[in-house]
């Protein structure tokens, strides 16, 4: 299965750079309703590390937890991080046992979406922030072919912002509190504009103007949820 990277650069690929940014906007989301003081934070499938970096700078006090060697090392700079058992994670770690639970593109990756978000639901006491890959990806609307390469192979599943909601509300024991924006893809005109104005205009056009036009059209569908 397709793995992410251990290593990113955000200054010569701005595809590294939203990599981080739906980390930054779901924790910026996330402190609209909840202080941080004194709040335990999970970030389930911690990868490199950076939800765990941004949330302990934000005054959480967090672990990370992920089914790789490598990321759990690189997640323990900023916190603990220890070995997740994905088949039984509520067992791990008990019912209600942090305040926020963080999954950040780890959902799609999973073979059963429904038990996984289930007990997330369950090991939150507040809220639960999640991004997936957003289905509904403007680029694709002029594509005439269906093609492989335009999937990520260690997905297995995806979602819009509706069938996101019906999993999340219908079927996991969550209850949108609010959607959040990351970065809006344009067809042509982001290519474009990376060619001829490089790739800091570019962030500013996608993660500005073209998002506030297109917010459901972003590369990750975000939203901040609480357990029912």
């Amino acid at each position: 299965m397709q793995h992410l990277p251990y290593q990113i650069d955000e200054k010569t690929n701005r595809f590294c750079y939203y990599e981080n940014l739906w980390k930054k906007k779901g924790l910026d989301l996330l402190l609209k309703y909840c202080s941080s003081k004194g709040k335990s934070l999970l970030d389930y499938g911690s990868g490199r590390g950076e939800c765990l970096e941004y949330a302990s700078k934000a005054g959480f006090e967090v672990q990370g937890t992920d089914i790789d060697p490598e990321c759990i090392k690189l997640s323990s700079r900023y916190g603990m991080a220890c070995k997740l058992n994905p088949l039984d994670p509520l067992g791990q770690f008990g019912s209600k046992s942090f305040d926020v639970v963080t999954c950040f593109h780890v959902l799609e990756h999973v073979d059963n979406p429904k038990q996984t978000l289930t007990a997330l639901s369950k090991i939150s006491r507040e809220y639960v922030v999640l991004a997936v890959p957003n289905l509904r990806y403007l680029h694709r609307m002029f594509r005439r072919k269906i093609d492989l390469m335009e999937c990520n192979e260690g997905h297995l599943q995806s979602w819009d912002h509706w069938h996101l909601l019906n999993l999340a509300e219908r079927h996991c024991g969550l209850k949108l509190v609010e959607w959040g924006t990351d970065a809006t893809v344009l067809p042509f005109l982001s290519n474009f504009s990376q060619k001829l104005l490089g790739t800091r205009i570019t962030i500013a056009l996608e993660t500005g103007l073209f998002r506030k036009l297109f917010p459901y059209h972003g590369a990750s569908v975000l939203g901040l949820f609480s357990p029912t």
